[in-house]
């Protein structure tokens, strides 16, 4: 029993250590524990509620208040960015990094091979500019729609919602990259265990706010069955970057159409 613990513990560690810059120590993690993905969706859990807290504090700042009080009320919009930038700081940016790849390869590319080489290139190029800037003011101003009393469980919401929808895509399509040369290919193991966890951390936050979140839950299921079809058919099936695209759009989506249910 303590072994097996241990062992979950050693998979929890090793997602945390892949999917964030959060510092562990080196001995909490061996590249020989396969199956760590299946925590993918709790490291969602750390990043949204990283981006929530920074968030409040900063709303208790700019209001001088040292209370936090909830409101139907938007945002304020200088505390939303502060908390989409510490978002960023403590991934590291992987799945930003995996989009603008995304964009630049079936951009420019033409067959498969090219758009796979293009992706591996560790440059930026114009389509993968623009397309994280679109993707971060898409964000930004569709996070100011949300109330601030459903924010921070949204956040959460959306962070591991992208995270299960990403990493689920390999129980569906194939990984056409070689996993041993790939830097995701330590974590392209998966079952239909570590999908099961995954949905399961992914709804539990979700089922708070489901009474407003359930138009963005099932757009982002849209957006994830577009890009999996579309992934199919341009490369024969996924990558790393192609994950990563997808976390970054289902998350981007879910806050869109959520903005909209509120609002109606």
């Amino acid at each position: 029993m303590i072994n097996k613990v241990r062992k979950e513990l050693q998979r929890f560690a090793g997602a945390v250590t892949f999917y964030s810059r959060i510092p562990l120590p080196s001995n909490w993690f061996s590249e020989e524990n396969s199956y760590s993905s299946r925590y993918f969706s709790l490291v969602g859990w750390i990043a949204g509620g990283a981006c929530a807290a920074v968030w409040m504090l900063a709303e208790m700042l700019i209001s001088g208040s040292l209370i936090w009080q909830s409101s139907s009320e938007s945002p304020e919009p200088v505390a939303v960015l502060l908390g989409l930038a510490v978002g960023v700081l403590l991934t590291g940016a992987l799945h930003e990094d995996g989009f603008a790849d995304t964009c630049d390869g079936f951009g420019h590319g033409g067959t498969p091979e090219e758009k796979l080489r293009i992706m591996k290139d560790s440059r930026i190029g114009t389509y993968g500019a623009l397309g994280i800037l679109l993707l971060v003011l898409l964000k930004f101003f569709s996070l100011l729609q949300i109330e601030t009393e459903l924010l921070p469980w949204i956040w959460i919401s959306g962070h591991s919602l992208s995270r299960f929808l990403a990493i689920s895509q390999l129980g569906f399509i194939a990984y056409v990259q070689d996993s041993t040369n790939s830097k995701s290919g330590a974590m392209t193991d998966i079952s239909k265990t570590d999908i099961a966890v995954n949905l399961i951390i992914c709804l539990l936050p979700l089922l708070i706010v489901w009474n407003h979140a359930w138009l963005g839950f099932f757009a982002a299921i849209l957006m994830w069955w577009f890009l999996m079809a579309y992934f199919r058919k341009k490369l024969g099936g996924i990558t790393g970057d192609c994950m990563g695209s997808t976390q970054q759009l289902t998350e981007v989506v879910f806050y869109i159409f959520l903005g909209f249910k509120i609002g109606l």
